[in-house]
This record gives C-alpha cells, structure tokens and sequence, in this order.
C-alpha cells in the first residue's frame, strides 16, 4: 500500500512539469508564427516597390492622316512659322540634270545637253508671307521657274501671287526631281499647263485638296494676247497615305481669235513616287478640235544592300493621244520602258528610258538618259 502512495505522489509532481514543457512550446510557436508574419509583410512591401520600378510599356499611337498630295507644296499647311518650312535664314535648292539622247535612226544625231540647272531661293518674310525665287539659265529666253509669294493668315486657305503651275494634272505637278521617269509623259507636256502668272489659292485638309486659280494663260501651251484669263479648278480626295484620286478643270481661250482651250482631267495614283500605280485622263478642246488623251504608268524601287545603291526602279508607261480631226502626225501611241539607279533615293540617280512610237514605228524611237543630282 505505500509503495501505492510513493507512485501516486511521484506522478502528481511531475504533471505540473509537463504542462510547464506544453506551454513553453506553444508560446514559441507563436512567436514564430509572428515572426514569419512581419517577414512576409515586408517581402510584400519589396515586390510593390520593384513593380512600381518598372518601365511602362506605351502603348503605340495610331498612325498620323497622311495629308492629300498638294501643288510642290509641303505636305502639311499650317501656319506659315519659319520652323514649320525651315527657311530662316533662307534655303538655297539646286537641282541639275545632264541628259543624253540617243537614236537607232542614223537621220537623228545623238546629243548631249544641261537640260535643268534650277536654283530655288526661299524663305521668310514676316510671320504670315513667305517667298519663292525660281531660276533656270539653262533657258535664258524664259528663265522663271515657281516665282511667288506666299500669304498664309488663313490656317486652312493659303495665297500665292506670281508664278505658279496652274493645278490641272498629276504627272505636271509631281516635282521635277520625284519623276520616276526621265520625262514627263507626252500627254502631260501637251495638256497641262505647267506655271501661269497669276493669283493660286490652296485649302487642305485631312483627306482633302481644292485648288482655284486664276492666270494669264497660254504661257506654255499657246502665247496669247492674255484678252482672257484662263480659270483653273483641282479637287483631290486621299482616303489613305497610298490612295488619291483626283479632278481637276481649265477653262480658257487663246490667240487672237479666242479659240476655245478647255481641259478636263481626271487622275489616279496608288502608292507613292518610290513604288506604285498612276494614271491621268484628258478630254481636250482646241479651237474646233477635240482630244482624248491617257496615260498609265508603273514603277517599283527595290531597295539595295550597298554603299552607293539604295534603289533600283524598273518602270513602264503606256500613252495614247487620239484627235477628232484623225491627223495620224498629231495622234500618239508611246511605250517608255526602262529603269533607275537611285543612289540617294530621287535626290541623286541615273535613268535610263527606251522610247518605242507604236503608231508611226519611228518617230518616238530613242533612249534617253540621265544623270540628277539634287540638294
């Protein structure tokens, strides 16, 4: 029996002892638990910081509206400011092409020539006026090229005053420079109007063009005796940077009988003055003789890995010119075929176009190049 009572004290002592141990342990759970709390917390505070550090990717702007092609204009028309042209101090633009003519006919003698020497001098008179000197010696008999000045107080109408290309037909009124071909097409140089001494008004907006002007006449096409004014209208609407399509009116009289020299044109172009499509139809009147009158042209730049190449452009055009009076010496049916080494892109290039009559056999038949540097 008392070895009974010995045990029984013995675990009563020791129970107090165990629930001591018990305790402890959960005390120092807790503690950890507690610890690896605030470690997480401030894990979580490191990670916020590191994201908010991060560089934030922007999301890309929509493409800006690609203006409608104007008149040798910049492609934009805002106020008239010095930056927006950058002709303060004055710009000087020159442009020059050699040229050589060659015929498989033996009656014809090969030539060379300066066909362009152009000088540009522009820049900026007031906050509103801007100038434009144009000069070609390579013509002394008629050395005025794009002479004018310039009023834009008016963000969306500007004003030119002088000389100016009447704005009827595409192929005319892509700067020299930019042709993709060594000549304009033989349907531009005998319906369009080329520059016209009067008043030139342009309005341009985001996917339209309109063009008035009023002008002597018959400064190229047919010297007269101005009696009359000629009244020119152009209307382009470009959808898309690649797209425009294009109307455009001349009505007017020359000579001293006044004949009738009316013109009316319609044009296309898909692409740009690198790589595209582009076409122009002429409904013409001369005096009692009406003309029907087209041309389509292609041309593509394939861009070249070299140090002195960065294009090389085939290119193609068919043109036809039919008359009302059926005089077959007057009529046209042309092919031009060839291509361009662009060293600079239009800037500085070397063409060379094989000219085939389709209609006669030889009177169109020859090549010709050329050597254009421009800056």
């Amino acid at each position: 029996m008392w070895l009974s009572v010995v045990v029984l004290l013995l675990m009563l002592s020791v129970l107090p002892f165990a629930n001591a141990q018990e305790s402890a342990a959960v005390q120092e759970l807790r503690s950890e638990l507690v610890r690896l709390k605030q470690q997480i917390a401030k894990l979580e505070v490191v990670l916020a910081r590191i994201a908010t550090e991060q560089p934030q990717v922007e999301t890309p702007r929509p493409p800006a509206i690609q203006r409608a092609p104007a008149m040798n204009t910049p492609p934009m028309l805002p106020p008239s400011r010095p930056e927006a042209f950058q002709k303060t101090p004055p710009r000087f633009d020159v442009l020059m092409q050699v040229r050589g003519d060659f015929f498989p006919n033996t009656a014809r003698n090969h030539t060379f020539f300066l066909r362009k020497a152009e000088v540009g001098l522009k820049g900026h008179i007031t906050p509103h006026v801007d100038f434009s000197l144009e000069l070609d010696p390579v013509r002394p008999n008629d050395p005025y090229r794009r002479t004018y000045l310039r009023l834009s107080h008016l963000e969306r109408l500007h004003l030119k005053l002088g000389l100016e290309k009447a704005p009827i037909g595409l192929d005319e009124l892509t700067p020299t420079g930019q042709l993709p071909f060594v000549d304009r097409s033989e349907v531009s140089d005998r319906f369009a109007a080329a520059e016209e001494l009067g008043i030139h008004l342009e309005s341009h907006w985001d996917r339209w063009l309109f063009q008035f002007a009023v002008t002597n006449g018959g400064r190229r096409l047919l010297r007269d005796d101005n009696r009359s004014k000629d009244a020119t209208a152009r209307v382009v609407w470009a959808p898309r940077s690649w797209f425009s399509w294009g109307v455009a009116a001349l009505r007017g009289s020359a000579g001293v009988e006044s004949r009738n020299r009316d013109r009316y044109n319609t044009e296309l172009r898909i692409g740009s003055t690198l790589s595209g499509l582009q076409s122009e139809f002429y409904r013409a009147q001369d005096g009692e003789i009406w003309s029907t009158a087209y041309y389509a042209a292609a041309y593509w730049a394939f861009r070249v890995r070299s140090t002195w190449l960065t294009h090389i452009q085939p290119v193609i055009r068919y043109e036809q010119i039919g008359r009302s009076d059926r005089v077959k010496d007057n009529e046209l049916r042309l092919v031009t075929a060839g291509f361009s080494l662009l060293l600079n892109e239009h800037r500085s290039k070397l063409q060379v176009n094989y000219l085939k009559d389709l209609l006669t056999g030889t009177r169109k038949d020859e090549i010709r190049t050329q050597y254009q540097l421009e800056f």
